[in-house]
């Protein structure tokens, strides 16, 4: 199975009124966005993937840490970040992800390891 294929699962399982259109604003582009790429069987961009980070990180500070859905969201923010490791493997040398993989993790664990603490707010910048 694609991992665009999973991703659009794991983000129906966490919201099952999901619709392509919503998929395809989370990812922070326009709402032809993923029915386009699910067409031509391209991947997802890496902006995207970001863009659909970022708006899960957003959803997460509206929910309580111990929820089934905060761990559901955790899931699919690893499966981003496995992703985008996996791309710059393809891309890069192995010596640059190994040096890179400890910054990654960090941001994307950053949240987790912070327990209750209250910060600044993360936001999505979209278009519409």
């Amino acid at each position: 199975m694609r991992f665009e294929d999973e991703l659009y699962e794991a983000m129906c399982d966490a919201y099952p009124s999901l619709t392509v259109r919503a998929f395809s604003r989370a990812l922070g582009m326009s709402s032809g966005y993923w029915s386009s790429i699910t067409a031509q069987e391209l991947p997802v961009s890496n902006v995207a993937l970001i863009n659909l980070n970022d708006y899960l990180e957003c959803r997460k500070v509206l929910m309580n840490s111990e929820s089934v859905m905060n761990g559901k969201i955790n899931g699919i923010q690893q499966m981003i970040a496995s992703e985008i490791a996996r791309r710059f493997l393809c891309e890069k040398s192995a010596v640059v992800v190994d040096k890179i993989w400890p910054e990654i993790e960090h941001e994307f664990n950053c949240e987790t390891n912070k327990g209750d603490a209250y910060n600044a707010l993360p936001f999505v910048m979209s278009r519409f």
